[in-house]
């Protein structure tokens, strides 16, 4: 209690002091008149009564100083003191101020930018409440439908029974919600509008959703657990992004009937702002629908065998998460031994080894984390690097400026000043420096990190695009501030520590040869620290520059030329599965008929469009694939004449034609890559296989095509398996009655547009023709196939431009740092130069001697930085797409770039060094 009384005294004694200072001096008056009185009355003088009044009492200022020690807080009026200081020193070096300002605020800003990415994609909760009790199912995110009854390494997705099961069974969870893996694009009209559908995602959602993550609706309610059962009314949330931009927040849209795919569907609520849903993704939801509303649209809800959905709940109190993974993993081997009739062969062989795991969910589900991790972690490490050059540059400045105030450090401590107050003066200014840099950096850091959200995540149409926030947050806030802190600390520690090593006696008497002697390891020590991380970060653009022009220009397989794609979704405008061929062939029809086009085919998808379809399949007179073979391929369905269309060559047979009718034998073209997986030494024409569950003779063999890369997922791999199938050809198991397999994949989403040499075909014009078949059939893009492959390296091309931008101005900082070393250097060899061309040295051998200082710093860091980007094109890895880390021509290349800048910028100190009148130089000794 008496500690916080002295606390709180000294901390009012602020609002006090000049009472204060004027008592204290009141009592020693006071006390020094009676003493001077006691004095005069034994007999002494009043000078001499006064005198030895004072030498009783003892020393005045002293017991000033000792009292306001004890009055307030001397730390921070020193600190006070220091920072006025400060700011009146930078006041009066406006230049130093300005220009050290902004190099800071390159360094801080870049970095702060690229740590606002990592915040919002890698440590950023989502916005729920109590993220920290929320476990999601899986250790991986997975991409979108798993069949069968087992799964590689872990069950991460599973079908609506088995959630079922776990909802009812696992009690570790106060409520477990279920919600689809892949993200469905709905045809969205309002009832009542004469307006064309417009295309939205969405996601299927169990009725806890919401409430298990504590969340209610903006307007309106949430979906309820009375919302998701069989038979209940059509009802959907809307997300506050959509109900704001496009309803502009109209209160009517509550209760309103939207026609989602062409059913009937009631909005009942309006999500929060800020809430995106269970992942963070480029496009985010805009409607959450009940599960039991997906047999409306789609079909997969009430299959056992089709796993279609993500899990996350939220824990009971005190339930430990390990506890609740062993529950589910005894409720997992229940479910799949009540299943066990149903089961292939391979899924019994498989049964022991299937299992489950628990992850942290706070964050949701991290596709986009793990997609994005490694190169978020290499932005991070070049953005270090620069902000370390740009300390190591600033610290030449701040050491320059402190060996200029040698004199006047010299005499403070001649008088008396300690060296930590020396000390801190210097680290107060740099800290000040810093922040002033952080402060702006903050600004590039909110302009770099938009730019960089538009380049790497571009919006689609009227979709909401990615939900991070470019401006700073409390977090992103709190580390630019530390950033600037510990740079302040990096690069005033060295000049603050070279101010305090100075010999009174040598600085006074004005020795510049010793000031130069003093100052000179230090100053030189950080160029070549500069010039070892500009090489790395020279290097590191140059490998990724290159990986990306190898991707860029391989051979896809296919032409790119005078071909148009439109994405469309049959599904979207309430199409039937026996209405599509007939819809088809309008649209081919259509769409030929514009002048200027030479051919049209459709597609599921188009190369490196980002879908992906496939299955196991069994060749006919192979033996049946054990449970470790990998059978796996991709499929593709299309229409006759595709392959033309598309410019991938049938090197034997033929492709998909006309003739491939619904009553025709069932065919395929497969690629070379199928061929060489599972026929290897074989001839494939004419030869059988058939998918999973369907025997090994459905599909005969037609034609071969030449491998053509179509997943962008596979960039670093071989060329995958890959079969085409006839659109109008359906596939039914053998057993009667059964369901079709994959009706979905008749539903074409890409349409390919030939023009013919010359020619021009615009948007306006395709969306006149593709209304003419249905209006209400959306387009949901139209882009040239060439925008389309572009757009598949646009993550790599980011990272290859920004990196390169970042290795442009570590040699900008580098050279920056060389020329004020070298001339400082020179400015400080006036005498000794002016003596040389005294006696008889010519301007040559005056450059010379100057640029072999700078280019003996420059070999040191080469010396130092070549191993350092040796180790960084190991790091680099697996991005390099196959070119070698080691790569010659890019470590030459950097070295050249390093080391011509270094001359330009040595050269010009050199030069005017050449030009000193020996006179002046002697006269300025």
């Amino acid at each position: 209690m008496r500690a916080l009384r002295r606390f709180l005294k000294r901390l009012t004694s602020w609002a006090t002091t000049l009472e204060d200072e004027e008592r204290l001096q009141a009592e020693i008056e006071e006390h020094l008149s009676l003493q001077t009185a006691e004095n005069v009355r034994t007999g002494l003088s009043p000078v001499e009564a006064r005198r030895q009044a004072v030498l009783k009492f003892g020393a005045v200022e002293a017991m000033k100083e000792s009292y306001r020690d004890q009055r307030g807080f001397p730390f921070m009026e020193t600190l006070i003191q220091d920072t006025r200081h400060a700011l009146r020193r930078l006041r009066m070096a406006k230049a130093f101020t300005i220009t050290t300002t902004l190099t800071l605020a390159l360094g801080i800003g870049a970095t702060t930018s690229i740590y606002n990415l990592v915040h919002a994609v890698h440590l950023k909760a989502l916005p729920v409440v109590n993220p920290g009790e929320l476990y999601r199912l899986g250790k991986e995110a997975r991409c979108c439908y798993v069949g069968g009854y087992s799964q590689e390494k872990e069950f991460s997705l599973v079908s609506y029974d088995l959630y079922k099961h776990f909802r009812d069974n696992t009690n570790g969870f106060a409520e477990l919600a279920a919600f689809s893996a892949v993200e469905p694009l709905f045809g969205v009209r309002r009832a009542g509008s004469a307006e064309p559908a417009q295309s939205y995602p969405g996601e299927f959602v169990s009725g806890n959703y919401f409430s298990m993550f504590g969340i209610g609706a903006y307007a309106g309610r949430a979906l309820t657990a009375r919302d998701d059962q069989p038979g209940s009314p059509p009802t959907a949330v809307m997300s506050y992004r959509l109900w704001q931009q496009m309803y502009w927040s109209d209160p009517s849209v509550i209760g309103s009937v939207f026609n989602l795919n062409d059913r009937p569907f009631t909005v009942v609520g309006v999500t929060p702002p800020g809430f995106f849903g269970d992942t963070l993704r480029n496009n985010p939801p805009d409607f959450f629908l009940p599960l039991n509303t997906e047999p409306l649209l789609d079909g997969d809800l009430n299959k056992y065998d089709t796993h279609w959905l993500e899990l996350i709940g939220r824990t009971r109190p005190g339930r430990a998460p390990e506890s609740i993974e062993a529950e589910m993993r005894v409720e997992i081997k229940q479910w799949l031994l009540s299943h066990w009739g149903e089961m292939s062969a391979n899924d019994r062989a498989k049964f022991p080894e299937q299992t489950l795991f628990l992850s942290p969910g706070g964050a949701g589900i991290s596709a986009m984390r793990d997609e994005y991790d490694h190169w978020l972690r290499i932005l991070m490490m070049v953005t270090g690097f620069v902000l370390l050059i740009v300390c190591a540059n600033v610290a030449n400045l701040m050491l320059v400026r402190s060996l200029e105030r040698r004199r006047q450090i010299s005499l403070s401590m001649a008088l008396g000043a300690r060296a930590t107050r020396v000390v801190r003066q210097a680290l107060t200014e740099s800290i000040l420096l810093s922040f002033l840099g952080g402060a702006a950096g903050l600004v590039i850091a909110f302009a770099g990190a938009r730019l960089i959200l538009q380049l790497a995540f571009p919006r689609v149409g009227d979709m909401a695009g990615i939900p991070i926030d470019a401006s700073p947050s409390m977090p992103v806030l709190l580390f630019a501030f530390g950033v600037s802190l510990i740079a302040g600390i990096a690069f005033g520690i060295a000049p603050a520590w070279m101010a305090t090593r100075v010999d009174p006696i040598e600085a006074l008497r004005g020795s510049s040869r010793s000031t130069a002697r003093a100052g000179s390891l230090p100053r030189k020590t950080l160029v070549v620290f500069q010039a070892a991380l500009s090489l790395v970060l020279l290097s590191a653009s140059g490998l990724l520059t290159a990986a990306l022009h190898s991707l860029e220009n391989q051979d896809f397989g296919f032409d790119q030329d005078r071909r148009i794609v439109a994405n469309t979704n049959p599904r979207l405008a309430g199409y039937r599965l026996d209405q599509l061929t007939p819809l088809y062939r309008r649209v081919h029809d259509s769409l030929s008929s514009i002048p200027g086009v030479s051919a049209v085919a459709l597609c599921k998808y188009s190369p490196l469009s980002g879908g992906n379809w496939g299955s196991g399949i069994w060749v006919d007179g192979h033996p049946p694939p054990g449970p470790r073979d990998d059978n796996y391929a991709s499929l593709d369905r299309v229409t006759a004449g595709y392959f033309n269309v598309i410019g991938n060559p049938i090197l034997r047979g033929r492709g998909i034609s006309e003739q491939d009718t619904a009553a025709s034998r069932h065919v395929a073209v497969i690629n070379e890559a199928l061929a060489r997986k599972f026929f290897r030494n074989e001839d494939p024409l004419g030869k059988h296989f058939g998918r999973e569950g369907m025997g090994s003779g459905q599909y005969e063999i037609v034609g071969i095509a030449k491998d053509a890369r179509y997943f962008p997922q596979n960039l670093r791999n071989p060329m995958a398996p890959l079969f085409f199938l006839p659109e109008a050809q359906r596939d039914f198991p053998p057993k009667a009655g059964a369901a079709e397999i994959s009706p979905s994949s008749h539903f074409l989403s890409d349409i390919i547009i030939v023009t013919r040499p010359g020619a021009r075909v615009s948007v306006a014009q395709v969306r006149q023709a593709m209304a003419s078949v249905d209006p209400d059939l959306p387009i949901i893009s139209i882009r040239a196939l060439k925008e389309q492959v572009s757009g598949q390296f646009r993550q790599q091309r980011l990272i290859a431009r920004l990196t390169s931008l970042f290795g442009v101005l570590s040699l900008v900082l580098a050279s920056i740092g060389i020329y004020g070393v070298t001339a400082y250097n020179a400015g400080r060899r006036i005498n000794e130069i002016g003596v040389r061309i005294a006696l008889g040295a010519n301007r040559c051998h005056i450059v010379r001697l100057v640029l072999r200082g700078a280019f003996g710093l420059i070999l040191f860091g080469l010396l130092i930085g070549l191993p350092l980007t040796f180790a960084a094109g190991r790091f680099l890895g697996n991005q390099l797409y196959g070119i070698n880390p080691y790569d010659p021509v890019v470590t030459l290349s950097a070295v050249l770039a390093l080391g011509l800048s270094a001359l330009v910028a040595s050269f010009v100190p050199a030069f005017r060094a050449s030009l000193i009148s020996p006179l002046d130089a002697l006269r300025a000794e």
